[in-house]
């Protein structure tokens, strides 16, 4: 997750007569290239506010103005740092609306995937929002391959979870060479360790083709398939005591979402709803987007909680881990889910420096300050800052409960709990 709006700017007079010229050449670039793509075909009204092509340019024109800014910031941040001032989260993510602008949304598909051996002890390593590729990243692919070897001595059934985004926009090129290069599990061990992502809004941006062609598309997630063997975002691992929903709350079908807001596209919900009454089986979420947040507010939407409000009413969730916040933070009970986790650290520089959150007031959004009981707090330096290390969990699972190990990128436990 990465805050750059791309809420377009204020718009021309609905009424005036004259096509948007952008000053910035990047966006004039982009221009070309779409005008060149669609031709000047009936239906199509560059000059009118509301039209596709005016929503699109001016999403490029706003970030193009934010890459100019970071330009001026790059002995600060360089080039592929991933940092806040990064230029590339702006070029890549203007380059993937293009794409998606091209070609479309993919699909999204409305079956899950259904595993239905999961162990009762099995081992689960997950991480969220980790491909990017970075050394520390790297570092944590080594750490979480400790993490299945382990299990795989012990004859233990082993599953790898992404939380979602694959940087800095889904590219094709990006899931290859970020994502499935640098995954834990190898292609010789696609049989014996079972794989799985969750869609995130950086994919997204590119319009989750690459996510559901290339990276659903590799053996290792031959798993991550409806019943008619087609690829799909949103899947359940269910064992005797327990049933796990990996949940897309990411894709939608508007090329100019920013996707900062959690969606749970249907039948996700009425899916959730049908898993946690079936049976007495403690039911735990995956998810890319988070459900609360203590440091993001303008990531919280009405959505996700409207929508699972049936469940979160019987208090039917016994945990929950999501991403798309690049931190590390357990909380207190809230809202029906006993055990809310943000686990959104795997791959994205997160400075050190930010301001401890705000306490709540009176009638506050309870989403928006939950109260936390451990956050990762150790840190390393890089280019004269502190950021937050880098790090995944291990979940070991037994039929009462979960152990669950939070790691660090460089091996050490930095916190450990139970869950049951």
């Amino acid at each position: 997750m990465l805050d750059v709006d791309f809420g377009a700017p204020e718009s021309p007079d609905a009424h005036s007569e004259t096509t948007y010229l952008s000053r910035a050449p990047f966006v004039s670039l982009i221009q070309s290239y779409v005008e060149e793509a669609l031709g000047d075909g009936p239906g199509i009204d560059p000059s009118h506010p509301d039209s596709l092509w005016a929503k699109i340019v001016h999403s490029v024109h706003e970030a193009a103005l934010s890459a100019e800014h970071a330009v001026e910031h790059l002995l600060h941040k360089e080039p592929g740092s991933f940092g806040p001032d990064d230029p590339d989260w702006h070029v890549y993510i203007a380059k993937g609306v293009l794409d998606r602008l091209l070609d479309g949304t993919h699909p999204f598909n409305t079956k899950p995937a259904e595993f239905d051996n999961l162990a009762d002890d099995a081992r689960l390593v997950v991480v969220g929002d980790w491909a990017t590729g970075l050394p520390n990243a790297l570092h944590v692919a080594e750490r979480m391959r400790d993490a299945i070897q382990e299990a795989l001595d012990r004859s233990q059934q082993v599953h790898v979870i992404h939380l979602g985004d694959i940087y800095y926009a889904g590219l094709e090129s990006e899931d290859r060479r970020r994502f499935l290069d640098c995954w834990p599990v190898t292609p010789d061990q696609a049989d014996a360790v079972y794989s799985w992502c969750i869609n995130g809004n950086h994919d997204m941006y590119s319009g989750g083709h690459g996510y559901f062609t290339v990276v659903l598309a590799d053996k290792r997630f031959a798993h991550q398939q409806d019943v008619d063997g087609k690829p799909t975002s949103y899947f359940r691992l269910r064992s005797a005591s327990w049933d796990f929903i990996g949940l897309d709350t990411a894709w939608n079908d508007d090329i100019t979402s920013h996707g900062r807001v959690a969606d749970l596209p249907d039948p996700q919900s009425e899916y959730v709803a049908r898993v946690a009454g079936e049976s007495d089986r403690k039911l735990v979420l995956f998810s890319h987007h988070q459900l609360a947040s203590a440091y993001e507010p303008d990531d919280i939407g009405t959505k996700l909680p409207a929508q699972l409000d049936t469940v979160l009413a019987q208090e039917g969730i016994k945990a929950w881990w999501w991403g798309h916040e690049h931190r590390a933070i357990t909380y207190k009970p809230l809202a029906g889910v006993q055990y809310p986790r943000c686990l959104g650290n795997g791959g994205v520089p997160t400075p050190a420096n930010e301001p401890d959150p705000p306490n709540p007031l009176p009638g506050d959004n309870i989403y928006l300050h939950p109260d936390a009981t451990w956050r990762s707090e150790r840190t390393y330096e890089a280019s004269g800052q502190e950021i937050h290390m880098f790090g995944f969990a291990v979940l070991d699972l037994h039929p009462d409960g979960i152990d669950v190990a939070y790691v660090d990128h460089d091996g050490d436990v930095a916190h450990t709990e139970r869950i049951q």
